[in-house]
């Protein structure tokens, strides 16, 4: 596991190598984005502790960023009560967490991924009654431990347990809270339930929830008001026992749907059940329980992809308080005789008689190791068994191109609707089920629906939906040519409503028998047919029973990516608060130094050595502004003219040269960006290629026009904006513009509209975007320049996904010069004395339109050079470059105002001196594919210039229509 860089996962449990009886759940790591919160200290009660082979340097900066170093982890020790940061090399891997629905691949590196299908867990387990600090012994710990326990021999010891789903009369809810009554045994056998359980102070400081076995202390007061069952209070007696029993006496739930009812509601059914349910509504005839366990009565054979339902068994995880559910059968199994192959004893099961604890069922466990085995179907449909130790976690399952067999897939192309009742809505031209996938090829092999009845608005699914059919011919399809949609995909795991009047099945087709149980409108999805059917578990029908169910006729009620939103951010206390003001302050004036080191050598001085009051926008007593004398007045500026005019050759000349060539002050800008991109100086080379693509003698960088600004402008409706500061301010960024925009940016205002930019950008060579147009829209409204200009980035990727991570399809830019992402305190804010439009104008061409665009995603720089990260990117990569080839296409068939005679000589003209980018962009592209279809493993596929079959599907349909526009245009 070393080799791929994720040799720990978040969520794994992990021991000392020095101490096994030490250990924990890993918290943070270096390869986990998700878990790169700022000032991890807010997470914590206790102070973190740094390891003493990680320099403090190192650790502070670790407690700003909340990045872990690489090679060290974040552990919360389940054994002492602290959180740790500390190396990986002192770490051994007990366990990896993983659930039935999770995807999972052998390596990073490796194209394939595959679903858990099933868990199978076996513990070690230790007497509850064992005390704390016997724990840490080692040969009392190999007397008492029992080994190789299978988690299915298991039950929780308390019966409900918070994140567990209930159903009361119509409605499925999930328990948040659990409030229990708690019956102690003191040192003279007297027994009491006490008045207070949140009184009870356990010995392990570790517990959360009091279970059997626990030993615990109290005021003395919580047990003469309690209730006794055995004795008296002697206030003689020490306020310390343990306990004997917990009886749940409140829950509060969280609802979070009701059944589809046949007939039609009325405001009673309508009605959602308290939060707080009571032993009587608990132990009621309407309120259930959903099996956590499990089990099933006639499990359903190997469904139609080999799958066995049945692998579902119930998760267990470190500190788990459990019992046997037969425990004389397991007294007479764990009897002490065997041995593992390594030659540890198993160990004994010492029962605890009734007898000697006054009736009370004291045989209650602790679950203090794991090691899970799980079944995975991978996406070429084979199915194997593994140590979870030996799988990670899928870094990319968040990828929209990804699909695994049994998933409902639909093509990004739409059916024409001809009836204008439904025109509002969007059909697919195909709906299917994936079969299997060529991972490494990016192709599925899909069935089609022969007639499905499947419309959306949005990504909502539009009743009455109807699968119908399968088509027993499967087509191989690029996986960028389909999707998956959240209303139609289901995961293993997920739990669903069941629609009324649904054809409950079993295996053999045939109805279930209990299709009318009060509970079969509630279950789990176990497993994925390949038919278009689930198979669901109905965990609280009687007997639990696996039925199948045609795929759109349930609804997601909860999966557990929903728990973060489910859960309720706490309040902060004033301490906190406080805390956060004191970070807020020490962001906003500390480190605001820091932050100008992203353009620092480029501007670290207000532009044209101007100071801060040069560019104030207070209002002045006169309209005069002396700071930049040789800076036109905006009254003086000329805009009669959309072209220059050149009164000699010499001008001329020197106009080309400013096309021809990076001006000192941009080539300044790119050279000085570090930022969070690294390579950016790669930039250079790219524009300056770019210079030769984009020189024309037709062609000027800025203009002022007197026509009107397009109604597609985004900003058209905004209300100009018109006083002398701002005026004198955007006189200033137009000479900057006209004297130093590099090559491959072309920007337009007009007379009418000072306040209005439309920005059309070439996109650099040697990236995914090379020869393609991109337009931004840009306002310049009454608070500029005290705020950033407004942006807004056309995007013409028709919806199937952003070209870039900082392009949204909206036509958000996500960019920090810009406000509209706050990253690391290197990066550069708006500054209204600093900052200029050519400065994000350089900055979207030399920072977002690059090489590797994937790492552009928030917290994904650092991993730059990973190996695990290597294949995600060149994905991205390869997708970039096909939708930037679509750009070329679209804007060459559309009217693009006001650049459609740059455009036309950009691409069609075809003159000696013209840059002809279409021809370029072809000849590339073509390129591109005769590499990739050759399909010769010469190397890694980078996405840029060897792409994935599915990639070249894609990337020779955007061929032939820029062939075809060429051909039209001659």
């Amino acid at each position: 596991m070393d080799g791929d860089g994720l040799r720990f996962c978040v969520e794994d449990s992990v021991g000392l190598k020095d101490d096994m009886l030490v250990f924990g759940v890993v918290d943070r790591t270096f390869g986990d984005v998700d878990s790169h919160e700022p000032r991890p200290q807010r997470d914590y009660l206790e102070d973190i502790e740094r390891h003493n082979d990680i320099s403090r340097e190192q650790f502070n900066k670790f407690m700003k960023t909340g990045i872990p170093p690489q090679g060290t982890v974040l552990v919360s020790w389940q054994t002492e009560e602290k959180t740790e940061l500390i190396p990986e090399a002192k770490l051994e891997l007990l366990d990896r967490a993983l659930y039935v629905g999770d995807v999972v691949k052998r390596n990073a590196t490796n194209p394939m991924s595959g679903t858990v299908i099933g868990t199978r867990a076996i513990c070690t387990l230790l007497p509850t009654t064992m005390r704390p600090d016997m724990q840490r012994i080692q040969n009392v710990v190999d007397e008492l431990a029992i080994r190789c326990v299978p988690a299915d021999e298991l039950i929780n010891v308390h019966e409900y347990v918070e994140g567990a789903l209930v159903i009361y009369n119509d409605w499925v809810g999930r328990i948040d809270h659990v409030y229990d009554e708690v019956t102690v045994k003191l040192l003279n056998n007297s027994v009491v339930v006490v008045e207070s359980p949140d009184d009870l102070e356990p010995e392990d400081p570790n517990v959360d929830r009091l279970s059997i076995g626990d030993r615990v202390t109290t005021k003395k007061k919580n047990l003469r008001r309690g209730c006794w069952k055995y004795g008296a209070f002697d206030p003689n007696v020490r306020p310390f026992g343990i306990v004997v029993e917990t009886r749940t006496t409140m829950i509060t739930v969280h609802w979070l749907a009701r059944r589809f009812l046949k007939r039609e509601a009325t405001a009673a059914d309508t009605l959602e059940p308290p939060n707080e349910l009571y032993t009587d509504e608990l132990e009621s005839a309407e309120f259930h329980i959903y099996d956590a366990a499990r089990g099933t009565l006639g499990t359903l054979p190997v469904s139609s992809n080999g799958t066995d339902p049945s692998y579902h068994v119930a998760e267990v995880a470190i500190g788990d308080r459990v019992r046997f559910k037969d425990v004389t059968a397991a007294a007479v199994k764990y009897d002490g005789k065997q041995t593992l192959p390594s030659g540890v004893a198993v160990g004994k099961l010492r029962t605890i008689p009734r007898t000697e604890t006054l009736g009370y069922d004291m045989n209650v466990f602790i679950v203090v190791q794991t090691h899970t085995h799980v079944t995975v179907q991978w996406q070429d449909l084979s199915i194997t068994e593994d140590n979870s130790s030996n799988l990670i976690p899928d870094p990319n399952v968040g990828d929209d191109d990804e699909v695994w067999p049994g998933e409902i897939v639909c093509t990004k192309e739409q059916r024409r609707l001809e009836d204008s009742d439904v025109s509002w809505t969007n059909e697919p031209a195909k709906v299917g089920v994936v079969q299997s996938v060529k991972s490494r090829d990016r192709i599925a092999t899909v069935k089609w629906f022969e007639s499905p009845r499947i419309r959306f608005l949005g990504e909502d699914l539009i009743p009455p939906a109807e699968t119908g059919k399968l088509s027993d011919i499967a087509e191989e399809v690029s996986l960028y040519d389909i999707r998956s949609t959240p209303s139609l995909t289901r995961r293993r795991g997920d739990f669903v409503l069941i629609h009324p009047d649904s054809s409950l099945l079993t295996a053999n087709g045939e109805l279930a028998s209990n299709a009318n149980d009060m509970t079969s409108w509630f279950g789990e999805v176990i497993d994925l047919g390949l038919e278009g059917y689930l198979t669901i578990r109905l965990g609280a029908a009687k007997p639990v029973t696996d039925v199948r169910v045609q795929i759109e006729r349930v609804t997601l009620v909860y999966s557990s990516d929903m728990d973060s939103h489910l859960d309720f951010m706490p309040e902060l206390d004033e301490e906190t608060e406080e805390e956060a003001d004191e970070n807020s302050s020490e962001f906003e004036s500390a480190s605001f130094n820091e932050m100008w080191v992203e353009y620092e050598g480029m501007d670290g001085e207000p532009v044209e050595n101007s100071n801060e009051d040069d560019w104030s926008t207070e209002d002045e007593e006169t309209d005069e502004d002396t700071s930049m004398p040789d800076l036109e007045h905006v009254e003086d500026i000329d805009t009669s003219k959309t072209t220059p005019e050149f009164h000699s050759d010499t001008e001329r000349k020197e106009a080309h040269m400013l096309l021809d060539q990076t001006s000192p002050t941009s080539t300044s800008l790119l050279q000085s960006i570090p930022g969070p991109f690294p390579n950016t100086s790669a930039s250079m080379p790219a524009l300056s290629e770019n210079a030769t693509h984009v020189c024309s003698s037709s062609l000027v960088s800025f203009l002022i026009l007197d026509s009107p600004p397009p109604p597609n402008h985004h900003y058209h409706q905004r209300l100009p904006a018109s006083s002398s500061t701002l005026m004198r301010r955007i006189a200033k960024e137009h000479k900057i513009l006209r004297n130093s925009l590099p090559p491959g940016i072309f920007v337009r205002t007009w007379e009418s509209r000072l306040d209005l930019l439309r920005v059309l950008m070439v996109g650099p060579s040697d990236t995914p975007y090379e020869y393609a147009p991109f337009i931004i829209d840009f306002h310049l409204d009454s608070t500029y320049p005290s705020q950033a200009p407004e942006a807004f980035f056309h995007s013409w990727t028709e919806g199937n996904g952003p070209v870039n991570p900082n392009l949204y399809e909206d036509g958000k830019i996500c960019l920090s010069l810009l406000g509209t992402w706050h990253a690391d305190e290197s990066n550069e804010s708006w500054s209204p004395g600093k900052s200029t439009l050519l400065q994000v104008l350089v900055s979207i061409m030399g920072l977002v339109l690059v090489k590797e665009p994937y790492y552009n995603e928030a917290g994904y720089d650092v991993h730059r050079q990973a190996p695990e990260t290597k294949l995600a990117s060149a994905l991205y990569t390869e997708r970039s470059y096909f939708r930037a080839r679509a750009f070329i296409a679209y804007a060459l068939s559309n009217d693009i105002q006001p650049f459609q005679n740059e455009l036309r000589s950009l691409y069609l003209d075809q003159s000696e001196d013209a840059p002809q980018l279409l021809d370029r962009a072809i000849k590339a592209a073509n390129a591109i594919l005769e590499r990739s279809e050759k399909r010769v493993d010469d190397g890694e596929r980078d996405g840029l210039s060897k792409i994935s079959l599915g990639a070249v599907v894609m990337l020779k349909r955007q061929v032939t229509k820029l062939e075809a526009l060429r051909d039209n245009s001659s």
